[in-house]
């Protein structure tokens, strides 16, 4: 059960309540910003906003941008959503339709994937940029050769394994699954996807269809809303890559 929590205009003490929107339903919580939210009668009623949520069996809410009571909820076993599975999951179609809008061929254009390990999620990735791509380099420290056989098998198409830096740093694309302390970051298309990674340059951007946007409270977490959107099956990953700018 997911929750969404309104925090603004609103009633002093938490109510709760559903709300339904386009491929999403939620359990609401609606809570008026105190004139001193660090107070510790603010406080209070937070927590009671929070146990509440807990009761009804929410773990996983759409939380307000700038929420002050963030860590006093995630203290109480309700976590805001998590966006980098949704990142991940656009991170390969997303690179191939900017490619494609740079002009550069499918026969030229060198693509790199850099992970701990051959995840499910870095597999996907690679396998999807290997049939569009003749050039793609992957980096992993586990799983990468077995990945590599099981894809020529089955589709007849190779990847480079354990690409130099230099490599790695020349390519036009580079999808960081984890950290690189030892690369520029100066790709033409760089993402990184993993904890923390959104903070930095090669941030992906998560953008709600504007009719959705246009329904929703100025300080909603659109990235959160739209990842929660996206795993009840309600955005497909075309409706979400479309509002995307390359």
């Amino acid at each position: 059960m997911l929750g969404y929590i309104v925090y603004g205009d609103g009633p002093k003490r938490p109510e709760l309540g559903e709300r339904q929107l386009p491929g999403g339903s939620f359990v609401t919580m609606r809570m008026g910003q105190p004139a001193h939210p660090n107070s510790p009668f603010a406080r209070r009623r937070a927590l009671l906003g929070a146990r509440q949520l807990r009761d009804l069996g929410v773990r996983t809410a759409v939380f307000p941008v700038d929420f002050p009571y963030s860590a006093l909820f995630i203290r109480q076993g309700i976590v805001p959503v998590d966006t980098l599975p949704l990142r991940r999951a656009l991170a390969a179609p997303l690179t191939r339709r900017r490619l494609e809008a740079m002009g550069l061929p499918p026969t030229q254009a060198v693509v790199a994937i850099s992970g701990d390990r051959a995840s499910r999620e870095t597999a996907e990735a690679a396998k999807l940029l290997a049939l569009s791509y003749r050039y793609v380099l992957l980096s992993v420290r586990s799983g990468g050769e077995e990945f590599a056989r099981e894809l020529r098998r089955e589709y007849g198409i190779s990847l480079l394994l354990s690409p130099t830096v230099d490599q790695l740093d020349r390519a036009d694309a580079l999808l960081l699954f984890a950290p690189r302390g030892d690369l520029k970051g100066e790709n033409r298309i760089l993402y990184t996807l993993y904890p923390g990674g959104e903070a930095g340059g090669g941030r992906l951007p998560i953008r709600l269809p504007q009719a959705l946007s246009d329904q929703l409270e100025p300080n909603c977490d659109r990235e959160q809303l739209a990842a929660a959107i996206y795993g009840q099956g309600g955005l497909t990953l075309e409706q979400l890559i479309a509002e995307i700018p390359c």
